[in-house]
């Protein structure tokens, strides 16, 4: 299967954005943050984040990491 870039990955709509994660990615680990509950995955050589609002099953977004602090942000639930 073909990787999919980062620049390819943000264009995305959210619900295909969810079903190759789903399909292809790596949970890593989940962290809080202000209102959201936060996921982060591993897919196709970098790491993305999918928000969800806290108390909902309802994803709000789901972004490509742009830096090395949102990713020490998890390391406490690694």
């Amino acid at each position: 299967m073909e990787k999919i870039a980062p620049s390819v990955f943000k264009k995305l709509s959210l619900n295909d954005k969810y079903q190759l994660l789903k399909q292809r990615g790596n949970f890593i680990a989940s962290r809080f943050h202000g209102g959201h509950n936060c996921h982060l995955f591993a897919f196709d050589g970098y790491y993305v984040e999918v928000f969800k609002v806290l108390g909902l099953n309802q994803i709000q977004w789901i972004e490509v990491v742009q830096n090395d602090r949102t990713l020490d942000n998890y390391l406490d639930n690694i």
